[in-house]
């Protein structure tokens, strides 16, 4: 009987816990993003909105173009241009090139056909009927014939590295009007939903993000744990998230945990809490996508199961 009194003290201790607090939980801030994270899109300083191509909501593919810059019509024109003047120097080279192996061809016709003349008087040997012009003249022949085919040869490499020089010049073009036209129009760089356009038409690209969008197909939530408590989280913790503006509370499992110490982005509303807090973010990839979809960036409370 003498130990009732040790039962009611810890019954009272009990009692005096925080609502819903529990000695194997943790609680901590959070919100609401896409798995990708908040995607923004700029613009280049110096150019303006031509035309928005996609509205707010909307599912985009990577690659497929947000706005089209004022630029763009000068860049396809140079694209175009440079296009047309690598298919030129193409067909430019390639006719030069066979030209010059065609002087081959004929310098190396002209060559067996001196040098069958000069083997058949050299064979006659000293006939009185070879006289020492003859040999003169087919040595000279000869000669000329070898000299002829030598320049057609070097002609050939000479006209071989041009081509090669004038098409990678070309080629470089293209590439960078390709560069430019790229520029020009604003893409998105993944399979997202867009979360908000800013972007208008005649205003200028380059003052600020013209999209946000973000992979809302999966949602995950960013905790702020304050700094003392982190290194009892780990990855695989079941985690329970609430709010008022959810209609039920919605279950997560903890995937990451910063190894970065940083400022808490969010406030409790709660007077007595401090404002100034070092947190680590640990991210938790919610079981359900509905409606956190719908509710990106709201604030959560987080509660982690140890």
């Amino acid at each position: 009987m003498k130990s009732r009194p040790f039962l009611r003290l810890a019954f009272l201790s009990l009692l005096l816990l925080p609502l819903g607090a529990t000695a194997d939980t943790l609680s901590a801030l959070g919100r609401v993003l896409p798995r990708s994270g908040i995607v923004e899109l700029y613009g280049p300083a110096a150019d303006t909105v031509q035309s928005v191509n996609a509205r707010e909501g909307d599912w985009v593919e990577p690659g497929q173009s947000l706005a089209t810059l004022s630029s763009a019509p000068a860049a396809r024109t140079r694209l175009q241009q440079a296009e047309a003047e690598l298919a030129a120097t193409r067909v430019s080279n390639d006719r030069d090139l066979e030209i010059a192996r065609s002087q081959i061809a004929t310098a190396e016709l002209e060559m067996k056909y001196a040098l069958n003349r000069f083997d058949r008087i050299m064979a006659a040997g000293n006939s009185e009927f070879i006289s020492p012009d003859q040999i003169e003249s087919r040595t000279l022949g000869k000669q000329q014939a070898e000299l002829k085919l030598a320049q057609a040869t070097q002609n050939l490499a000479r006209l071989k590295s041009d081509a090669g020089r004038s098409l990678r010049a070309a080629e470089a073009e293209v590439e960078a009007a390709r560069a430019v036209v790229a520029t020009a129009e604003v893409r998105a760089p993944l399979k997202a939903q867009l979360l908000k356009v800013r972007a208008r038409p005649g205003a200028p690209a380059g003052r600020g993000s013209l999209f946000q969008l973000g992979d809302t197909a999966g949602m995950i939530v960013v905790a702020e744990v304050y700094e003392a408590d982190v290194l009892k989280v780990k990855a695989g913790q079941k985690v329970t998230v609430s709010s008022a503006a959810l209609p039920k509370k919605m279950t997560g499992i903890v995937t990451s945990v910063s190894s970065m110490i940083a400022r808490n982005a969010l406030e409790s509303i709660d007077p007595n809490e401090n404002s100034q807090s070092r947190i680590v973010e640990v991210t938790v990839q919610m079981d359900e996508t509905a409606p956190l979809d719908r509710l990106v960036l709201l604030q959560v409370d987080v509660t982690i199961t140890l």
